[in-house]
C-alpha cells in the first residue's frame, strides 16, 4: 500500500512540474513590460532584477540578511536604439551586497508599443565617476572617469574612459573598438601612451612582452601607437605587467 502512496505522490509532483512548465512557456514577453524605465526588469550578470520606483533588493542567499541593491542612477539618454522609430532609454544602475563597493552599469529600457521592455546590463566598474551618456545613430557612448589600478579606491577618479554599447538584436553588447580599449588599459594599469617603430606587420599597442614586435629594421618598420610601461613592466596587451 505504501508504495503506491509513494508512486501517486511522486505522478503528483511531476504532473506539477509539468503544469508549471507549461505556464511558464505561454508567459509572453508583453508580461514584462512596464509604464516606465525606472519599473522595468534587468538582467544583471545573469540574474533578472525587478526595479520598483527605480529600486530592487534581492536576498544573496535563501535566509540570508544581506541583499543585493539594484538603483536607478540615472543619466539618462533618449533615441532610438533598434530602429522601430521609437525613443528607447539608456541610463546607468548601481549595484550594491552590503560591501563597500558600488557596481556601475549600463543599461536600456527599449520602448514597444506596449511598454518598456529591460534587457541585459553591462559592467562598467566599481566606485568610477559618471560623466555622460549619449545615443548617436543607434549608438550609445558612456564617459566615465576610472582609477590607476594601483591607486586606492579612496582616490578620486581622474583617468576619462569612454565605451561604445549598441544592440544585438535585443542583447546589449560592448562595441568599443580594440584600439580604444587598449589605450584604455595601457593607461589604467599605469602605462603612458607614445609612439614608436616597430615592425610593418604590427598594429597599435603590439604585445611588447613578445620579442620582436618592434624589432625590425627602419625600412622594414612603420610608426604604431604604444604603451611605455617604464621600467621593469611591458604591455601584454591588456595591460602593464611585471617583466619575467
Amino acid at each position: 500500500m505504501s508504495k503506491k502512496i509513494i508512486l501517486i505522490i511522486i505522478t503528483i509532483i511531476i504532473m506539477g512540474w509539468i503544469g508549471y512548465s507549461v505556464y511558464k512557456s505561454s508567459i509572453t514577453p508583453e508580461q514584462n513590460l512596464a509604464a516606465d524605465a525606472k519599473n522595468a526588469v534587468y538582467i544583471i550578470e545573469g540574474e533578472e532584477f525587478t526595479l520598483v520606483n527605480g529600486r530592487a533588493e534581492k536576498e544573496i542567499a535563501p535566509g540570508s540578511a544581506s541583499k543585493i541593491i539594484t538603483l536607478y542612477f540615472g543619466n539618462d539618454a533618449t533615441g532610438d536604439l533598434n530602429g522601430d522609430g521609437r525613443n528607447d532609454v539608456a541610463f546607468l544602475l548601481t549595484q550594491n551586497s552590503g560591501g563597500s563597493g558600488t557596481f556601475y552599469y549600463v543599461a536600456v529600457a527599449l520602448n514597444t508599443e506596449k511598454g518598456y521592455q529591460g534587457i541585459n546590463a553591462i559592467l562598467l566598474g566599481d566606485r568610477i565617476a559618471p560623466q555622460t551618456t549619449e545615443i548617436q545613430g543607434g549608438k550609445i557612448i558612456v564617459n566615465y572617469a576610472e582609477r590607476r589600478i594601483d591607486e586606492a579606491m579612496v582616490t578620486p577618479p581622474s583617468i576619462g574612459i569612454t565605451k561604445q554599447f549598441a544592440l544585438d538584436g535585443a542583447t546589449l553588447k560592448d562595441i568599443t573598438s580594440e584600439e580604444a580599449k587598449k589605450e584604455q588599459a595601457c593607461v589604467i594599469s599605469g602605462g603612458t601612451i607614445k609612439t614608436s617603430l616597430c615592425c610593418k606587420s604590427a598594429g597599435d599597442f603590439p604585445n611588447l612582452c613578445l620579442i620582436g614586435a618592434c624589432g625590425c629594421s627602419p625600412t622594414d618598420s612603420h610608426q604604431v601607437k604604444v604603451c611605455d610601461c617604464g621600467k621593469g613592466k611591458s604591455f601584454n596587451g591588456n595591460g602593464c605587467v611585471v617583466v619575467q
